[in-house]
Order: structure tokens, then sequence, then C-alpha cells
């Protein structure tokens, strides 16, 4: 029986194995579980309604004969516009060649790309350099006191549980750092010195809760220029209500939305998306610098 002996013939194997799992280390998406969604497939028009109720006063001093004050009750829209998106894959000869379960292989990947691009969407609704509720440094370390800030600015809106705070992994980092135990020598040993909070969230990993906010880390948050001379990631502590997508599915001459022609040569998916701030006040930027 003949075996394997050289790099060289190992190599030829490689990518015929590889190949249908590559693509597996991409983050699960997380940007719809997070926001106020809304699916409109199926239903015609390319904009999305979110209606958000004004606020009243109660009376609270009010004769036992007196009317109490009248105050009126209106509805304001937050709109967004969906726009086409769509992943287009042409597969090569070798590819099919190489894969004998290539339709669902590529299916997968496209599926993850898609949801990839959501999650950029979603967490990149913040595009101007001056926001209007944020906390942190454009020029320090994301660290717990950027966080409690923006977590303060919520609470002073009234702004209720739930809380998510979504930050870039280089944000993560410093905050984990900071808490990480440090090292302390006595006479005879060194320990490490920790607390239950530090040890709780490092436990976890990239998903946690800590001082009642969710936590959720994602690279899939932009590095944005803020001036001439510094660039900052912009993590977000928010309500779900405060940040609303709306989503469709999008069908060509009624076929299925991921299809494949001429013998599997080419993968087409279509989708129709829009991510936005609906409601301001419950949404705060925390930024810090990005390197």
């Amino acid at each position: 029986m003949a075996a394997f002996s050289t790099a060289t013939s190992l190599a030829e194997l490689v990518p015929e194995i590889t190949m249908g799992v590559d693509f597996i280390f991409m983050n699960e998406g997380i940007g719809r579980m997070l926001a106020t969604y809304k699916d409109v497939s199926g239903q015609p028009g390319v904009t999305v309604e979110f209606p958000i109720y004004t606020e009243v006063v109660a009376s609270t001093t009010v004769g036992e004969t007196a009317e109490p004050s009248s105050h009126e009750m209106d509805i304001a829209m937050a709109t967004l516009t969906i726009a086409k998106r769509s992943v287009y894959v042409g597969l090569g000869d070798l590819a099919k060649k190489g894969m004998s379960d290539s339709p669902e292989t590529i299916g997968q990947a496209m599926g993850m790309s898609m949801v990839k691009a959501i999650d950029n969407r979603i967490f990149g609704v913040i595009t101007t350099t001056n926001y209007a509720t944020s906390a942190g440094s454009t020029n320090a370390a994301m660290n717990i006191t950027y966080v409690l800030n923006a977590l303060n600015v919520l609470e002073k809106n009234e702004v209720s549980a739930p809380l998510h705070i979504v930050l870039h992994p280089h944000q993560y980092n410093a905050i984990r750092a900071a808490l990480t135990p440090v090292a302390a020598t006595t006479d005879t040993t060194t320990i490490k010195i920790g607390n239950v909070i530090s040890d709780e969230l490092m436990s976890r990993g990239m998903a946690s809760n800590m001082f009642g906010l969710n936590w959720f880390v994602t690279s899939r948050i932009s590095s944005r220029t803020v001036n001439a001379t510094a660039n900052c990631y912009s993590g977000l502590v928010f309500n779900p209500r405060g940040l609303g997508y709306a989503f469709s599915w999008l069908y060509q001459n009624g076929v299925e939305m991921i299809r494949g022609t001429e013998a599997v040569s080419k993968l087409l998916l279509n989708w129709a998306d829009s991510a936005g701030v609906i409601y301001s006040s419950g949404v705060c930027t925390l930024y810090s610098t990005s390197s």
C-alpha cells in the first residue's frame, strides 16, 4: 500500500478537504436580535415606519370640581427606506469539481456573508462626527468610566431595560485588561487578586452581563475618522427600541432567493434592508481611540 510521505503530496489533498469549512470562523449575526426588527417581505413599498408615541404629562394638582389639563397624544414616525443588497457567486470549474456539495456549502457561505453585512449596517448607523448622545474620548482607550457614563446618559433619559452594549474587540480588550486580576507579591508567594465582578465578566467571554448591560463583542464596528488626526471605534449602548432594522427578501422571476443556473455555476442571494436610529434618546455612542 502506497503512503503519502512528502509535504507536496499532502498539499494536493489539503485544499480539497478544507474548501467546505474555511468560512466557519465568521461570527454569527447578532444585530437583528438586538434591534427592533421588522420583516416586510411580500409587502408593497420600500419605506418602513416605526411609530413612537409622544410623551404626555400628568396633572398633579387638580381641584375637586376642576377639569384636569388636556394633553394631545400623537405618533411620530421614524422611517427607514430599504434598498437592494445582494451576494453573487460564480463557481469556477475546479470549485465545482472539488466539492461534492457545492450548492449547500456555498449557500452557507453566502448566508454568512449576508448576516455580516447586516451587522455592519446595524452597528454602523452612527455616521456623523458630532453625536447627539455620546460618551468616551477620541484620544484614549475604552474604560469602565466611559461605559458608566453612557449608562448614566440612558438612565437620565429614563430608558428602561433591556440595555445592550456592543463593543469592538479593540475596545473590549481595554476593558478586559483593566479587569484582569493583578499579581500581588507577599513575603512568601505571588497571588492573583480579582473581584466578583471581574471574575464573572471574564469567565463569559464575548457575551456577558455587567452593570445591568448585556455585553456583546463584534469586529463589525468600523473605524471612523473623527478629525484630521484621530480615528475611533464607535461602540453602542442602547435599548432595542432605539435602533430600527427593516428587512425584505427579494425574489427574481418568482424563483428562490438562492438559485442555481447552468448546472450550479452561479448562485445569487438578494434582499433589501435599512437600519437607523429611530429613538435617539435610547442610543448612546461609546467611542474611543482605534489604535
